[in-house]
């Protein structure tokens, strides 16, 4: 179900991305860097992620690198009823259109795709076991205000879908599956 569903997102976000042209005489080009901040809640807490993405800007569509990584650890109760603190990063490429740009306030769908690792760490002896990989698929959706023709400011929701590469021993993965809201600031030549 998983796979049917990311492979449906991906699928129509390269639809989009079609209606992503514009005239020859409104050709756009620049770059932007985005810094951003995630909440989403992990079993019985909340994960606050930092990170950011850079590229460029074709025609409005945005493309780039990103990386985000848990700023707070998270405790969770592994299978062997041990308490763990949960860490997660991970990186990759960056997908993003803004709809009605010419307004100040506009809509701006993006999707990140990438892989990252996720460890725990025992709360106790402070020793970390358990290490796991995942491609991490995030589609999200914001509203974005022009603050000047320079800097933007977005708050929108996400959902953060993990599929397993290597599976952890200690805890599910499906932990970190979860919605989120976000709050970023993009600076760039739009």
């Amino acid at each position: 179900m998983m796979k049917k569903f990311a492979a449906i997102l991906i699928l129509s976000f390269f639809y989009i991305v079609g209606f992503a042209q514009v005239e020859v005489d409104e050709y756009q080009q620049g770059g932007f860097c985005t810094f951003d901040g995630q909440f989403f809640p992990v079993e019985k807490g909340m994960s606050i992620t930092l990170g950011g993405s850079c590229g460029f800007i074709v025609k409005d569509f945005r493309i780039g690198a990103y990386f985000d990584g848990m700023s707070n650890t998270v405790r969770i109760i592994g299978i062997d009823s041990n308490p763990y603190s949960l860490r997660q990063s991970h990186g990759g490429i960056y997908f993003g259109y803004p709809f009605f740009n010419d307004h100040d306030f506009h809509l701006v769908t993006d999707i990140k795709l990438g892989y990252g690792s996720s460890a725990l760490v025992n709360s106790v002896t402070r020793k970390g076991y358990d290490k796991a990989g995942f491609v991490a698929i995030v589609p999200s959706a914001a509203v974005e205000y022009s603050i000047t023709d320079i800097l933007k400011i977005s708050l929108g929701i996400n959902y953060q879908f993990h599929i397993k590469v290597k599976t952890p021993e200690l805890y599910k993965q499906s932990v970190l599956n979860a919605p989120g809201v976000y709050l970023a600031l993009t600076l760039g030549l739009f």
